[in-house]
């Protein structure tokens, strides 16, 4: 049947999650330069390496869930459709004891992301770099043991509900620890609004707005009146959106000129990251109000009373449009004829700053030591290049800096 096939598609996606999380892993263990020890990884490789944790033991259980459906489907046994002798229930849990973890699949890697951002564009060593890192591993742990707040309303027992929620709000500490740390690393930064420190800007407000709206969906006596309303869905855009698209496209601004060593518009970047923030505040801070008066989700109809929030939301979704087509534009016309990128026009301190732009085959001319990730006083503006070199180059040279 059609559902068979769906769910064998599945399947095979979900056996490239584990590879891919496999190979994470076994890379940051096996390939590391000479030097990198595990605490001067870059941020970004900790969040990585917590994300393949959740790949490689969340994943399978999706496997065996679709396993389950296709035998249903096509043996005929009763898992999980009640005419046949199942549970609906059983399906709930094995599919959110996947879906919930896979949420922070999809955020730990922006994490690591702002992580990066935060540390050149405040001109400071990343603060509290420790507690990141661990803060990382906590919440991809955390992860696994708050999927039955999806299920407050499935009939579960009391107690087993108060488990959940005390659980899911665990999830928050390390969340709340990183942005504790971000805002103390920007703290008397001097801080360049360059647009990928917009998206770093973007990040924070977006991001604190959906960890908290969590907090209602995560207890009890609020989420039996927001569970499956236009607040739920709300909370997940800002925590996807606004957390993950917003880091990730401050990723690709940050990253640009080292994958095409090409520049783009400044200007533009600076007015699409503005029109994106705009148009998404505007398209889904008006669903938590419809949400909390009890719009449900997964309507295409809805009462009068919702139309000047529903119009609002639209226009918002327009302006948001504007911002990605500009964003399209602008990069295109990088690629076409952009200024030429030197090798570190931010100031960054890891390693790829110290290559080509774009970088030559196999990355590197040299083998290269690994230092401080985040040690922007070792570096200087150069007149010459336009961009920020070394002041000792021969410190991350594996056969001039006395490495082994």
């Amino acid at each position: 049947t059609a559902v068979a096939g769906m769910t064998l598609g599945a399947l095979i996606l979900g056996f490239s999650s584990i590879l891919t999380g496999l190979n994470f892993i076994v890379t940051i263990h096996t390939m590391r330069p000479e030097g990198m020890s595990w605490f001067k990884m870059p941020i970004f490789l900790w969040s990585l390496y917590s994300t393949a944790i959740v790949q490689v033991l969340a994943t399978p259980i999706l496997g065996v869930t679709v396993l389950l459906l296709i035998a249903e489907r096509t043996l005929g046994v009763g898992i999980f459709d009640p005419a046949l002798g199942g549970d609906p229930v059983l399906y709930q849990h094995f599919f959110w004891f996947y879906a919930h973890p896979a949420v922070f699949i999809m955020i730990l890697p922006a994490m690591g992301i702002i992580s990066e951002l935060v540390s050149v564009f405040s001109g400071k060593h990343i603060f509290g770099y420790r507690f990141i890192a661990w803060s990382s591993v906590a919440v991809a742990v955390f992860s696994f043991l708050g999927w039955g707040h999806h299920m407050f309303t499935s009939g579960q027992s009391p107690l087993v509900n108060v488990i959940f929620s005390a659980l899911v709000f665990g999830v928050g500490i390390p969340s709340a620890l990183m942005v504790f740390n971000w805002l103390a690393t920007m703290y008397k930064g001097a801080i360049s609004l360059a647009a990928p420190m917009l998206y770093v800007l973007a990040f924070l407000f977006l991001f604190s707005i959906g960890g908290l709206s969590g907090l209602f969906l995560g207890a009890l006596s609020t989420n039996i009146h927001l569970h499956d309303t236009y607040f739920a869905v709300a909370h997940f855009h800002y925590l996807m959106f606004g957390g993950t698209v917003i880091a990730f496209l401050g990723g690709l601004h940050y990253w640009w000129p080292k994958m095409f060593g090409r520049m783009y518009s400044e200007f533009w970047a600076r007015i699409s990251a503005a029109l994106i923030f705009v148009g998404f505040n505007l398209t889904f801070f008006t669903l938590f109000v419809m949400g909390s008066h009890g719009m449900p989700r997964r309507y295409y109809n809805y009462l009068e009373v919702f139309k000047p929030y529903q119009q609002a939301s639209t226009v918002g979704s327009y302006l948001l449009g504007m911002g990605f087509m500009i964003m399209a534009y602008y990069l295109a016309q990088s690629l076409l004829k952009g200024e030429k990128a030197p090798e570190n026009p931010w100031g960054g301190a890891t390693l790829e700053w110290a290559t080509a732009s774009p970088p030559i085959s196999r990355n590197f001319e040299h083998e290269m030591v690994g230092l401080d990730p985040y040690d922007i006083n070792a570096l200087e503006l150069s007149s010459d290049s336009g961009g920020y070199v070394r002041k000792d180059p021969s410190s991350i040279l594996l056969n001039q800096a006395g490495g082994e």
